[in-house]
Order: C-alpha cells, then sequence, then structure tokens
C-alpha cells in the first residue's frame, strides 16, 4: 500500500480516500450479488445493525484515512508502528471495556511498548499520536465488530454500502470546486484509482477467509508481517531517516512485542494441551 499509493501525487488526499471506499463497495457488491447474499443482506437490516455497522465503517474509514495522510507526508515508518502496536491496543481495550484480565506477561510487555512509545516521543520531538491514532482506531474497530452478528464479508460489505453516499457527495463537492482528477486526466489514471478498490479490498477478504483457516497464535504472528514491511519499505524506498533515538525506541517496542507474541504462543498452546488431555480424561 505505501508503495502504490505514492505514485498519487498529483491526487488530493480527499480524492484518494474517496476512491478507495467507492470502489471497494463496487467490489464486494458484485462479490455479494456473485454470492447471492445482497438482497439477503439488505432485507435483514434493523436500525441498530445500520448504526452499529455506519459506526464501524466510519472507524475503519477514520484509520485508512490517517494511514494515507501519513504515507503522503512522509510518515510510513510511524504509520507501520500504529500496526505495530494494534495488538496490544486491543489488549487494552479488553481490559478497560471488557473488563478481561492481564496476564503478568502482558503487563511487562505493554510497560516496555510504552516506554518505547515515550522514546519514539522525544526522538520525534512530539507524541507520536499517528501511529497511537491508527493503534486506536483499528483496535476500537475490531472490539466493535465483535459485537456485529453478521460474518466478517456481511459486514464489510454492509460498512463500505453505508459510506458509499458519503464519498460519491464528496466526490461531488471535489467536481465542482474543480479538484477532481478523476475523469479529467485520461483512462490510465482512471483505472489507477479504479484499482485502489482492489488492492483495499483483496487484502482484506484473504485476511478474512484466513482468520477461519489458520490458528489466532499463526494469525497473530502472521499480521507483524504487513506493519514490517511498510517499515522496510519507508526506509529502503522512501529513505526515512531512523536516527539513534528512532532506533532505540522502535527497538523497546520491538523487544515488548515479541513477549507479547512468545507469550501468547505459548500460553495458546499450553491452554490446547490443558483442553486436549480434560477430552481424553472425559
Amino acid at each position: 500500500m505505501p508503495l502504490y499509493t505514492r505514485q498519487f501525487t498529483d491526487v488530493s488526499l480527499l480524492e484518494f480516500f474517496a476512491h478507495r471506499i467507492i470502489w471497494s463497495a463496487v467490489l464486494l457488491i458484485l462479490l455479494m450479488l456473485f454470492q447471492g447474499k445482497l438482497l439477503n443482506l439488505f432485507k435483514n437490516l434493523r436500525p441498530k445493525r445500520i448504526a452499529l455497522y455506519f459506526f464501524t465503517g466510519f472507524l475503519v474509514a477514520s484509520n485508512w484515512y490517517l494511514f494515507v495522510w501519513g504515507i503522503l507526508r512522509g510518515d510510513i515508518t510511524e504509520a507501520s508502528l500504529g500496526y505495530f502496536i494494534n495488538p496490544l491496543v486491543s489488549v487494552v481495550l479488553g481490559v478497560i471495556i471488557l473488563r478481561e484480565k492481564l496476564r503478568i506477561p502482558q503487563m511487562i510487555s505493554i510497560a516496555i511498548v510504552a516506554a518505547g512509545v515515550a522514546i519514539l516521543g522525544f526522538a520525534y520531538g512530539q507524541f507520536p499520536w499517528l501511529a497511537i491514532s491508527l493503534g486506536t482506531t483499528f483496535g476500537l474497530y475490531g472490539l466493535f465488530r465483535k459485537m456485529g452478528d453478521l460474518n466478517a464479508v456481511e459486514a464489510l460489505s454492509l460498512e463500505m454500502i453505508l459510506l458509499l453516499p458519503l464519498m460519491l457527495a464528496l466526490v461531488a463537492y471535489l467536481y465542482l470546486h474543480q479538484h477532481l482528477v478523476f475523469g479529467s486526466q485520461g483512462l490510465l489514471i482512471n483505472l489507477k484509482l479504479m484499482s485502489i478498490g482492489v488492492i483495499t479490498a483483496i487484502p482484506l477478504l484473504y485476511f478474512i477467509y484466513g482468520v477461519q483457516r489458520i490458528s489466532m497464535t499463526t494469525l497473530g504472528i502472521i499480521q507483524y508481517l504487513g506493519p514490517t514491511l511498510q517499515f522496510m519499505s519507508g526506509v529502503v524506498f522512501f529513505h526515512e531517516v531512523i536516527d539513534q533515538h528512532r532506533l532505540i525506541g522502535y527497538s523497546t517496542v520491538w523487544f515488548g512485542l515479541i513477549i507479547f507474541a512468545l507469550e501468547g504462543v505459548i500460553y495458546s498452546r499450553r491452554t490446547h494441551q490443558e483442553q486436549s488431555r480434560a477430552v481424553m480424561m472425559d
């Protein structure tokens, strides 16, 4: 996504953001039509369901907006930090809102990551609010998604459909004020803007189907690959500066995340073994 997004330097952030949601919605609508589920989705709409999924759609859209904003302003490494800390944000939200209990290694890892974020704040000369905002919005998205009763594909489709009128209105506003690139600079740029939906929706669909087929432990480890590649692209391709203080900050965060991930693997395996022994005893 960072490599692809940086090609659109002549496209405003608002237009890029609108196209990302519009063409994601189009792709998901076509998928739901192919599966024969779109009509049933509309038949079962209720005010509470609409309100919930509009809110979760707003959260994921906010996350996308902030991420693209960070990429375009040259803060890919800080944006990647937001997705590194997202699992920990989810844990903290679970403690605060769902009253879940923290295990001691989790407490230690959270404290280490918090120290790393503080070091990065010193290194950047300001609080890394972009990273925290990205981690928080995506963490809240996952939390409120748990309250819904639709499956993952239906929920994502409904979120994009509910946001679609707002994005079309935004495109109309940009057109009226002559700030719209789409339709004014040739077929190639039009196709590239339309392809943003594919770049956005296909990985999300793979993620949704992957969740159903692999263990949560494996999934948790895999989820660190995305921000790792984002961080590397920021350093290698866009030459973002990582000075000594920032390196110490990132290393501290990564150390805390390693503790968090390893503890999760060990705890998951231990729980699975205990459940297997209980079944055998029964």
